[in-house]
């Protein structure tokens, strides 16, 4: 691939100019070109002077030079620009429709992506952002999208991040060949950018801000841009959350200019097929299926919509511990799994498991009665990004197991990794058992890490019990 300051240098993108023929000359251009296009000054694109908000701010219209020129000329020309080299052979043609992952998940959601960039490529709206492993195909899709821009003529310009901000920092020497505001000038008018591996630059404040301002003005001009990254979007900064269209912002934050295309998920290690997010029934409890109105009471009604609240806040921006609680298994399992499937929709790899199950698990590990490793097994449930515990009741498990299960938890605890547990029992009750009494005053040991939030009221809140013999009800106050 040649230098990206070659390929401005040599087929470079004004982004001067009111009107055609009347673009503002690049005096470095016209200096080292004197046949170029009197009118575009070798640019072959202009823009036109647009107030912000008009329809067509920041579409790059060709000169009539370009008008002129043979259709092999053209394409030419355009490749030059592209700084695509041998990308070019990367193409929707030959690329693998469903993905190289085997699992069927990923396979739909690659082939969702695919039609989204040919829709893209077509007719280049909006910000397309794509989010996946290395390896993913993430690279050939941004490709061919330039590829087909380029086919149509459309000029689109293709960077990859860490060797744009390598080409920016060489643009401030004095010997430098394009200057730097004429370099930055470039990149962020370009009528198609497509920026490649955001994220693996190094994350000093000049590089982070300098990438900054060129997503924040193509997002203020509403510029076509496709951007690719290996890092879950929840990784950046605020700033660049917010513009990249990050689905885990809740409204109004979220912009609908950007369309995020999670490939491939960040899946955990297998766990002896423990994971209940793999059930098809629980990947179907989201926060949008969940029944406020299914309520006992107007008080359970209540505490229902605000556990609703504070779920939905907690998977948007997993901060702590949170314990959810209530005697229908139904509530308790919909709202953890909504947490989890919120998450696996950013990317992120979650772990949903019945503690009656996982206590069994550990006890067999340990113990060299099942096939997974112990060790291999706790150093997953002391790490993984979210740990979601579901069903922790009174009295279930032995002593040992429990004690197992205290220990992996103290150190997800200790190093403030997100995790959720419900339980059909309150924390009183919890702190009258001897196996989880240690669990249940880490619980509350500090309330603003670890929130307590009931899903409804408890049954016997809703009973009142019969009066006792030989008592007399009171009577009802007569109101005067």
């Amino acid at each position: 691939m040649r230098p990206l300051k070659d390929v401005l240098r040599g087929a470079g993108f004004s982004p001067q100019g009111s009107e055609p023929g009347a673009a503002e000359p690049d005096r470095a251009s016209q200096a080292s070109d004197e046949e170029a296009c009197p009118i575009c000054k070798g640019a072959s694109f202009l823009r036109r002077d647009l107030p912000l908000g008009h329809p067509e701010f920041g579409q790059a219209i060709p000169c009539r030079c370009v008008e002129q020129e043979s259709q092999e000329e053209r394409l030419d020309r355009l490749h030059r620009y592209s700084n695509l080299g041998p990308l070019t052979r990367l193409t929707f043609e030959n690329l693998i429709r469903r993905g190289r992952s085997a699992d069927p998940r990923d396979q739909a959601r690659f082939q969702r992506c695919v039609e989204d960039a040919e829709a893209f490529a077509h007719d280049p709206q909006g910000w397309l952002v794509l989010v996946g492993a290395s390896g993913c195909g993430k690279t050939h899709i941004a490709a061919a999208i330039a590829n087909r821009c380029l086919e149509r003529g459309v000029p689109a310009l293709f960077v990859v991040v860490p060797d744009l901000l390598d080409h920016l920092r060489a643009a401030y020497k004095p010997e430098a060949e394009v200057g730097y505001d004429q370099l930055f000038e470039q990149v962020r008018n370009a009528p198609v950018l497509i920026l490649d591996d955001l994220g693996t630059q190094t994350a000093t404040p000049w590089a982070q801000e300098k990438l900054f301002q060129v997503i924040n003005h193509r997002f203020n001009a509403r510029l076509p841009t496709v951007v690719t990254t290996n890092v879950p979007l929840n990784k950046f900064d605020e700033r660049l959350r917010t513009r990249l269209g990050d689905p885990s912002l809740s409204q109004p934050h979220a912009d609908p200019i950007a369309s995020v295309h999670v490939l491939e998920e960040r899946r955990a290690p297998e766990l002896g097929g423990l994971n209940m997010l793999d059930f098809p029934m629980i990947r179907a409890m989201t926060f949008d299926s969940f029944d406020l109105l299914d309520a006992r009471s107007l008080r359970d009604r209540d505490l229902r919509e605000n556990a609703h609240r504070q779920a939905l806040r907690f998977a948007a921006e997993p901060d702590g511990w949170m314990v959810l609680l209530s005697d229908r298994s139904r509530d308790r399992t919909h709202v953890i799994a909504a947490i989890g499937n919120y998450r696996r929709a950013v990317g992120e790899s979650p772990l949903l498991v019945q503690v009656a199950d996982l206590l069994d698990f550990l006890r067999q590990s340990m113990f060299g009665e099942g096939t997974q490793d112990y060790y291999r097994v706790a150093e997953m449930l002391r790490t993984c990004p979210m740990l979601l515990l579901d069903d922790l009741e009174i009295g279930m498990g032995s002593d040992n197991s429990r004690r197992l299960l205290f220990q992996l938890l103290n150190p997800r605890y200790l190093a403030r990794l997100p995790t959720v547990i419900t339980t059909p029992n309150t924390i009183n009750r919890l702190l009258t058992d001897t196996g989880w009494e240690r669990l249940a005053r880490l619980l509350i040991g500090d309330p603003d890490f670890c929130s307590v939030v009931p899903i409804g009221e408890f049954t016997d809140e809703l009973v009142q019990p019969p009066p006792a013999r030989g008592t007399r009800r009171p009577r009802p106050r007569k109101l005067d």
